[in-house]
């Protein structure tokens, strides 16, 4: 950029309009906290949760001593956050690392941007990159927002010296991209997007030399990095796939058919549209973005800037919960767009369009006044939600329970952090002694509580921190009301009433198999004896769970309608009696195995459960086809025919 006093002067102006975007955020929403710092989402604390794992020598795992989790989305990043709390930035004092983390990041992708354009551009391209709101609320929100902008930019940087380094100097601008987009994706997996598109920028620009090799270059670190994650999961858990993929992707809820996928996709790729297109400059940033991919300097790198957003907008469009938490899964794309458009703004600048370059860009650098209030606003109150509703009961815990409870939570962030108690996570994304929470969550509250059935009582939750609503069987059944928060102008919790429980799962103790010879058990709706028995439910069309406590025995199972099967696999052949703890529905039921079948008879009532039994001749495959009615099945045992 010139001497090295205008060097600094950009510099300090990228510092100033990066703090006075963050404060704008950051001001009306720490006073809406009562004076701390603003989180305006609970997932900012499951970064604070590993971070502290991190610091404590126990990586990889969301509480420490608990196992090893994949539900850290952003290992880089809970890492950065992990030398943080070294130095000393713990409890509320990591939010401001955080933020520290974040306006460095922000400055750093706001010079890395300004290398890439003229020097009368660069000093437009620091409130150009703040220009949507829709971002800036994600930028300053205390997630890796901020630090993916930085790789983002920083890899785009040394793509272009793919293209523009000398020829001696050509692979190892090559290697370096490689390690840009091995940062990218250990900040969030799916940038691995941006990796391929950069790659085959780099690939491009070889001209004699072999493209494959700038390939290999460009994408092999990125792809090991990828590798490397899926590995450790996969050796710890049993899946390559993350626990928020496992829980989120659509493809993982077994109860959408692939029409309800496709249409949960199309919805949000039309919020996606809709959103930005209606409260920013999106519009404007996409055609200022078209002039630089027309351009004949900017253009092989503009087009792969928009290649990469335009993919990884339809990559995490596959995510269910993609249009929620204020689009902040959409983040990345819009950082993408904002470097494209800055390219943009370059090559109208060196076109005879050079006048109206000015107007534009001062119209994208403070026209965002108008559209960033209603962002601001919602960050404010989605702080003062979390402040108020999470981190409040993480305290209140912390008061009014031993150091040695342990609490269930359905939100994995501020609760544990703030209590500094143990925690089992609902939902799966925090680890907890390899137990397969992750995969049952997907199967709904009944499919979780056969998890804790597995338990030993003293690794149980001794309190259940949970939104009624949504824990609605498991807060009934098995929780006493002890304290509860209610915020009121809710937009960001998952209800406006988070309640804390003590929690009595003796129900889980007193089961007993029915009479005889047991040779087979198959506990429907427990994921674990299901995967053993290759079980098969009719899902989408059914399999919904449910659970139940009848004179003090818990037992949960799977709905099967009307006209559907469930099936699957045992140990016991020959001559069997299948015995089905269901209700007292009167529904016709085929109990079949190959070429022997029979129909489920009534058994009188066998501790307040329904039992009904059936004749068969095992031959390892056993079906069970309701007519007349829905069959609620919650166990089945294969006891030896007398």
């Amino acid at each position: 950029m010139g001497s090295t006093l205008a060097r600094r002067l950009h510099l300090a102006w990228c510092a100033t309009v990066a703090l006075a975007a963050a404060l704008a955020f950051w001001m009306p929403a720490k006073e809406a906290c009562g004076g701390e710092w603003p989180a305006p989402l609970d997932d900012v604390f499951i970064h604070f949760d590993f971070a502290r794992a991190d610091a404590s020598g126990h990586p990889f795992e969301w509480i420490a001593g608990q196992g090893y989790s994949s539900g850290e989305t952003s290992p880089l990043y809970g890492l950065v956050l992990g030398i943080g709390y070294l130095i000393g930035f713990k409890g509320y004092y990591m939010w401001v690392w955080a933020a520290f983390v974040a306006l460095s990041s922000v400055v750093t992708a706001m010079r890395s941007v300004a290398e890439l354009v003229l020097p009368r551009v660069a000093w437009v391209v620091p409130p150009v990159l703040v220009c949507v709101g829709l971002l800036d609320w994600s930028l300053w929100s205390g997630m890796e927002v901020a630090l993916s902008f930085a790789i983002l930019a920083r890899a785009t940087l040394a793509a272009r010296r793919t293209h523009t380094a000398p020829p001696t100097h050509r692979t190892a601008a090559q290697w370096a991209l490689g390690g840009w987009g091995a940062l990218l994706v250990w900040t969030r997996p799916e940038l691995a997007v941006v990796v391929a598109a950069f790659a085959v920028l780099a690939a491009r620009g070889v001209r004699a030399r072999s493209p494959w090799a700038a390939l290999v270059r460009a994408g092999l670190p990125g792809a090991f990095a990828t590798l490397a994650i899926l590995g450790l999961n996969y050796a710890f858990t049993g899946d390559a796939a993350s626990a928020g993929a496992r829980l989120k992707l659509l493809s993982s809820n077994p109860y959408l058919s692939d029409i309800d996928r496709a249409r949960e996709l199309t919805l949000n790729l039309f919020y996606l549209a809709y959103k930005p297109l209606r409260d920013e400059f999106v519009w404007l940033l996409l055609l200022v973005a078209i002039v630089g991919a027309l351009a004949r300097r900017t253009r092989d790198l503009t087009v792969a800037l928009l290649a990469a957003c335009f993919g990884y907008a339809g990559l995490v469009s596959w995510n269910g919960a993609a249009r929620y938490q204020n689009f902040r899964y959409y983040a990345p794309a819009l950082e993408l767009l904002l470097i494209a458009a800055c390219l943009g703004l370059d090559a109208l600048a060196r076109s005879r369009l050079r006048r109206i370059a000015s107007p534009i860009a001062i119209f994208l650098a403070f026209g965002v006044a108008v559209t960033m209030k209603p962002e601001i606003t919602h960050f404010t109150f989605a702080s003062a939600n979390i402040h108020g509703q999470q981190v409040e009961m993480g305290r209140r815990i912390a008061a009014r329970t031993k150091t040695d409870s342990i609490i269930l939570v359905g939100d994995a962030g501020a609760i544990p952090y703030f209590s500094g108690r143990n925690a089992i996570d609902a939902l799966g994304l925090g680890g907890y002694h390899g137990m397969p929470f992750i995969d049952a969550a997907p199967h709904g509250e009944a499919a979780t509580a056969e998890i804790l059935q597995r338990l030993s009582p003293a690794m149980r939750p001794t309190h259940l921190a949970l939104y009624p609503n949504w824990f609605g069987a498991i807060t009934s059944h098995f929780g006493h009301e002890i304290d509860h928060v209610t915020i009121l102008h809710n937009v960001i919790c998952g209800g406006p009433t988070k309640v804390l429980y003590e929690a009595d799962f003796s129900a889980m103790d007193g089961d007993t198999p029915p009479a005889g010879e047991v040779l087979d058990e198959l506990d429907v709706a427990d994921v674990i004896s299901e995967r053993a028995h290759a079980y098969v439910s009719p899902a989408p069309l059914g399999g919904w769970t449910m659970l139940d406590v009848r004179q003090h025995v818990f037992d949960a199972g799977r709905i099967t309608p009307d006209g559907q099967r469930e099936s699957f696999t045992t140990t016991a052949l020959g001559d069997v009696t299948v015995v089905v703890r269901t209700d007292a529905s009167d529904a016709y039921v085929l109990v079949s195995s190959e070429s022997s079948s029979d129909t489920l008879t009534n058994v009188p009532d066998v501790g307040g459960w329904m039992e009904r039994r059936a004749r068969i001749h095992s031959f390892g495959t056993i079906t069970l086809a309701p007519r007349g009615g829905s069959l609620r099945d919650y166990h089945v045992w294969l006891v030896r025919r007398e």
